[in-house]
């Protein structure tokens, strides 16, 4: 067993154990901007993304359950969507009307430790009111991390997923 402990990014608190999920701030073309493209071309905030007013991107979890435990390690990504999902998204965004309902998208981030993960299509499940969508991919998707979702991570992926992202990296 491990003493870890790490300082969540988002709250400043520090959590014993390892982190459980890891997210990316913005789509990865919007990122590739440099300051002045991003404030010209894109409008975001911590759920939504539009691009050129053209392209439209919502920010949820794609989870992946851990085999060994009750838990499951959390990828926060983007996803691209229509305008008019996105429009319908923002419609319901503080209400449960969307509860449970479903739509299409693609991935619109590179994960790390797997093969080439933007464009994959997924499912987009909106939950209730202010909560993130779940991203799930579709039954007959063959991709590492199709398969990691329906499968699972063991403790060593885990591991080897916080190492891709630099987690255990030290500051020099």
């Amino acid at each position: 067993m491990t003493d870890a402990s790490f300082t969540c990014s988002t709250c400043g608190q520090v959590h014993a154990g390892l982190p459980t999920d890891y997210g990316f701030r913005l789509p990865d073309e919007v990122h590739a901007l440099n300051y002045l493209e991003r404030y010209t071309k894109s409008r975001s905030n911590a759920d939504l993304c539009t691009l050129d007013e053209s392209r439209f991107f919502l920010r949820g979890i794609l989870p992946l359950p851990f085999q060994e435990r009750e838990d499951q390690f959390c990828w926060g990504v983007w996803v691209e969507v229509n305008k008019a999902t996105h429009d319908r998204y923002v419609a319901g965004f503080h209400d449960d009307a969307l509860q449970g309902a479903t739509a299409t998208g693609t991935l619109a981030n590179t994960i790390p430790g797997y093969a080439e993960t933007m464009s994959l299509e997924v499912q987009v499940e909106f939950q209730n009111g202010g909560s993130r969508p779940k991203f799930l991919f579709l039954p007959n998707a063959t991709h590492a991390l199709a398969h990691e979702q329906r499968s699972g991570i063991s403790s060593k992926r885990h591991h080897d997923l916080l190492h891709a992202v630099g987690h255990f990296d030290t500051e020099a």
